[in-house]
């Protein structure tokens, strides 16, 4: 008679990281509409209503994972800016590599944070203040350029959409159209593009 396959206890907090860092690396190997909390059970080698204790179904485990990425993506950002000194310039640049760089690392997760499965992101309100953070520091960028005297003084609201919008178009296109920039586009030279002429733009005169 063959034994019961055994389980493996967890304490409340690690089985909940362990079913996000299992979820995010099948996420990058076998996509997302592969991945169920069922899977991720066996995977990880606990009971199959273990999964379920903290995450009501699929798309609450694909929020939790998104959230996730919003914040590592706000660490990059933070760090890159926090190089630049303070210079709204200097710091915008920082952050379109950053964001960018981020991008080619992650590029699933990446796809998973911005696409349409979890729309609308106020379904899901830690997703929701995750998202809004970053806009926040992107936002911030622009008001200290704008309160220095370097920025026409614009809506920051809108410039920060201006801005964001420009370098996740960029960030969008390297990980959807990789082959684009292995002959044909510089990938620094054209961030660093994208960078000037926005700011160009968006100078005080």
């Amino acid at each position: 008679m063959s034994a019961e396959p055994t389980t493996r206890s967890y304490h409340h907090g690690n089985l909940r990281n362990e079913l996000l860092d299992t979820a995010e690396a099948q996420l990058a190997d076998t996509g997302m509409e592969e991945l169920s909390l069922r899977a991720l059970a066996r995977a990880i080698g606990v009971s199959q209503t273990a999964p379920y204790r903290h995450f009501k179904d699929k798309n609450e485990l694909l929020a939790a994972l998104a959230t996730r990425g919003y914040r590592k993506l706000l660490e990059d950002l933070e760090a890159a800016a926090q190089t630049a000194g303070d210079d709204p310039d200097a710091e915008m640049k920082a952050f379109a590599h950053a964001y960018v760089g981020y991008a080619m690392q992650h590029p699933d997760l990446f796809k998973l944070m911005f696409g349409p499965t979890l729309q609308p992101q106020a379904n899901y309100p830690e997703l929701y203040q995750a998202s809004r953070d970053t806009y926040e520091l992107v936002r911030a960028i622009m008001r200290s350029g704008i309160d220095k005297g370097i920025f026409r003084d614009e809506d920051d609201h809108y410039m920060a959409n201006a801005g964001w919008s420009g370098i996740h178009g960029l960030a969008t296109l390297k990980v959807d159209m990789p082959q684009l920039f292995e002959r044909h586009v510089d990938l620094t030279r054209q961030i660093d593009l994208e960078v000037r002429i926005f700011l160009a733009g968006i100078h005080a005169e």
